[in-house]
């Protein structure tokens, strides 16, 4: 490592930010845990194109790398140096709250589960999906709650000093942090059905633009905070972590609104040209909250057109797509 210093971290070598890894129990079962979850993803994608059903490549990208960015900051080079640099903590815990649960969102790896497993595993999987503790859990102030209030109170108080000095503590917390990110962004940039607490392209929108004072006003407690919480971090390394949480957080948060504002347009398209191949009359005055257009002109579509024609199988896909309904998919495969 050289003398030069970036955000108080002295300059690192190509090799040091490639090939240094932990091989410590945590970070282990996190790579095997990655590699299962990378095989069966791809066996699925295998199986739904065997079955001559289209799975985007962008999804499978999204996922990977979702999976591949969990591995470099809970098991990689991040990880390494978490204990010694502020900086490093928080690129590990914007990418396990923001770049990780946004990327797997976006695999949509619920619909392809959905699409590939054994009939008593997707009954399963579409009881969660229906069940009391997943609407508890994506209620929007619960939501709010293990993602910014927790971040807050994590970083404002001596919580981090207590889990810095005791790393199965931390674990923890990351998973905690994971967790609450694949809440969070689940119904803004994913791909699956989304049964509980649906929302508009609008309230999506409303949802980030929020978090930008909150995320910027954070990092500027934390840049003013003369003595850190954290006894392991120099005054230095914490005024440098938090300006790096103050302009990578709103960085990666303008990202999602242009996602977020890409799918609202894409979705308009797709409906405006799918109802344009039909005589369905979609009534605008009836629609449900989050619900895009083409719902409803699936629903006419499957409930007036003539079944496996071009059309009802798209308007099937369609009604997959929004509900990821087991109903459907056995529909389909009849």
């Amino acid at each position: 490592m050289g003398s030069e210093r970036w955000w108080g971290i002295p300059a690192l070598g190509v090799h040091s930010l490639v090939l240094t890894w932990s091989l410590a129990p945590f970070p282990v079962s996190v790579l095997v845990a990655v590699a299962l979850l990378a095989w069966w993803y791809l066996d699925a994608v295998a199986k739904v194109r065997r079955k001559h059903r289209n799975w985007r490549r962008r999804r499978t990208a999204a996922f990977l790398s979702g999976l591949v960015s969990a591995a470099y900051v809970l098991a990689g080079p991040v990880s390494t140096y978490v204990m010694r640099y502020f900086v490093a903590h928080v690129i590990q815990h914007l990418t396990l709250m923001i770049v990780t649960p946004a990327l797997l969102s976006m695999g949509a790896p619920v619909t392809l589960a959905l699409q590939t497993q054994p009939a008593k595993s997707r009954k399963l999987l579409s009881s969660f999906l229906h069940s009391r503790v997943l609407r508890w859990l994506t209620f929007p102030l619960v939501v709010f709650a293990l993602y910014y209030g927790v971040m807050w109170w994590f970083f404002t108080t001596g919580a981090i000093g207590f889990a810095m000095a005791r790393m199965w503590v931390m674990d923890l917390f990351n998973l905690l942090f994971l967790l609450g990110g694949i809440l969070f962004w689940w119904p803004l940039v994913g791909k699956d059905p989304i049964l509980h607490w649906r929302m508009g392209f609008g309230a999506r929108l409303g949802t980030l633009v929020i978090g930008i004072p909150f995320e910027s006003f954070l990092g500027l407690v934390i840049s003013g905070t003369t003595k850190p919480p954290a006894a392991i971090y120099s005054p230095e390394q914490w005024y440098a972590g938090g300006q790096l949480l103050w302009g990578l957080g709103e960085m990666l948060t303008t990202v999602a609104i242009a996602i977020v504002v890409g799918n609202w347009l894409a979705s308009e398209e797709r409906s405006a040209a799918r109802m344009g191949r039909s005589s369905a009359k979609v009534p605008l005055s009836g629609r449900a909250v989050g619900m895009p257009k083409e719902y409803f002109w699936a629903k006419q579509v499957l409930a007036h057109g003539a079944t496996g024609t071009p059309i009802y199988r798209e308007a099937q896909e369609v009604i997959d797509r929004l509900e990821g309904g087991e109903a459907g998919i056995e529909s389909r495969r009849g």
